[in-house]
């Protein structure tokens, strides 16, 4: 069963209590969602926290959704991201750091392939191009860097509006000046570190 095709089934069937539905959800989802909440932390226990958070705040608002209506990613994503702010209000130490990707791999807790190990070249490559990213995204607004984290999802423009609840057009320009404002400063920084 594949959870994006089957989606509006399988939330509908999760809004009325079917937890074998609810479960599908959780499989496709979860790494997305650790994946965007390790981005903008860095934390990996504070990511498997925030992650089960998400998920056990989901599973408790499903009942009063309407399935029919809830478009599931945006919602579960939303709450993810107002997960993260409200540790952040609670803990005042949270460090936003978005979309950067962990070493080795598409997840957080992979480990490295074996060839990803023995290729130095590679591996610092990628240690300087994700440290570059983290320096130039921290410049930028977390706003907009929330944006480009989404979009690099591969988040719609109306998803990422739904996500953090803002208009359409206000998506569709902060992601334009954020892109424009990314390549700048990380063509600066790559020409400052050479």
């Amino acid at each position: 069963m594949n959870a994006v095709e089957d989606e509006p089934r399988l939330t509908l069937e999760a809004c009325q209590g079917s937890m074998e539905a609810f479960e599908a959800l959780v499989i496709y989802y979860e790494p997305r969602i650790r994946r965007i909440i390790y981005a903008m932390t860095h934390d990996v226990h504070l990511t498997q926290d925030l992650c089960q958070e998400t998920f056990l705040a989901a599973y408790r608002a499903l009942p009063r959704m309407k399935g029919e209506e809830l478009r599931f990613a945006p919602w579960l994503y939303r709450i993810a991201l107002n997960q993260v702010r409200s540790e952040w209000r609670r803990r005042k130490h949270v460090m936003i750091l978005p979309f950067s990707q962990p070493m080795g791999g598409d997840e957080v807790f992979d480990e490295p392939n074996e060839e990803y190990l023995v290729s130095e070249v590679r591996f610092e490559e990628s240690i300087v191009e994700a440290d570059m990213v983290q320096r130039v995204l921290a410049q930028l607004p977390s706003a907009s860097a929330m944006c480009l984290l989404l979009d690099a999802e591969g988040f719609t423009y109306k998803e990422i509006a739904d996500t953090l609840q803002e208009s359409l057009s206000a998506v569709r320009s902060r992601l334009s000046r954020a892109r424009q404002a990314f390549q700048r400063l990380y063509r600066n920084l790559d020409q400052e570190d050479k």
